[in-house]
């Protein structure tokens, strides 16, 4: 049998938790991904300038995606007049790149890569999160990178399981969660997803969801940046039935290279707390960030915030 060439370097191996046997994809399809992960690697931060040239003509090639995304910054910033927000959702669009193209560069890299590219703070949060034996709930939204923060967690002694949503071919959604999978970030899918995780934090490990993007799950309306935005609420009821903590992260690239990793202090849910009100601490701590680095920040549907109530 052939060996996958990267599999020695993965920060799964070295963390000395392989990843569950996943149904992959095609042969050919994990070949082509491993040569570009290859192609990427050689082209260290030049890799940038590719992600900028696709993000800007993503721009140019999707007028109405932009025109939204604009939109959605003007709600969210009501600073920005209209040629601001554009040029807002053009960077957004390049950031978007850099964040893809990322995903590509963390494939295969040894720990000590990892953990020299990002500088993670608050690491305590997350040990006095976990001293509690019951897991943790590393919450984030679509901001900077959602696939950096396996690999550091994994490095760092964390294992993380993921909920990805199946959109896309199958194929695509093989292949994403194969590729996350050697990163250590094993990953279900909603449909399986919650009796799945309610194990894995029952054993003291921890999983990982994106709560701004709930597509066909359970919701709740909360405030956001001035608006409202529709949040999952699966963060809040694995917390309340679970009782482990929610763990808000952020996740965003630094100006001089690498990543900011940051790890905001544990939210402990009681059992009868509604979703909506269990995220409520956590929504304060991705507005800032969001209005930090807006540019990082990816509003690219049409209903990411929705206008006030009775409004």
């Amino acid at each position: 049998m052939t060996q996958d060439p990267a599999a020695a370097r993965t920060p799964a191996a070295a963390a000395g938790a392989p990843p569950p046997a996943l149904p992959g994809p095609p042969r050919w399809l994990r070949w082509s991904f491993l040569a570009t992960t290859e192609a990427v690697h050689r082209l260290g931060p030049w890799r940038y300038r590719v992600a900028d040239l696709a993000g800007t003509a993503t721009f140019a090639c999707q007028p109405g995606r932009a025109r939204r995304t604009a939109a959605t910054y003007r709600l969210a910033l009501p600073g920005l007049d209209r040629r601001a927000a554009r040029e807002m959702a053009r960077r957004s669009f390049r950031e978007y790149a850099r964040t893809a193209i990322d995903f590509l560069w963390v494939q295969g890299l040894p720990r000590h890569q990892v953990l020299a590219a990002v500088r993670v703070a608050g690491r305590h949060h997350a040990e006095r999160a976990a001293a509690q034996g019951r897991g943790g709930i590393m919450v984030l939204v679509h901001q900077g990178s959602w696939d950096v923060p396996g690999p550091v967690a994994s490095a760092l002694g964390f294992h993380v399981t993921a909920v990805m949503d199946a959109g896309g071919s199958r194929a695509l959604t093989d292949l994403v969660r194969w590729a996350r999978a050697r990163i250590a970030v094993p990953v279900v899918l909603p449909d399986a997803a919650a009796r799945t995780l309610l194990r894995v934090l029952r054993r003291g490990d921890w999983v990982a969801l994106l709560a701004d993007i709930p597509g066909d799950t359970p919701h709740v309306t909360v405030p956001f940046l001035g608006q409202r935005a529709r949040f999952s609420a699966a963060a809040g009821l694995l917390a309340a039935r679970s009782g482990a903590p929610l763990l808000p992260i952020t996740c965003v690239r630094r100006p001089s290279g690498g990543y900011l990793l940051e790890a905001h202090p544990p939210v402990w849910v009681a059992p009868d707390t509604p979703p909506a009100a269990a995220l409520l601490p956590l929504l304060p701590i991705f507005e800032a960030s969001i209005r930090r680095h807006p540019e990082q920040w990816f509003p690219f549907d049409a209903d990411r915030l929705l206008p006030p109530a009775g409004g």
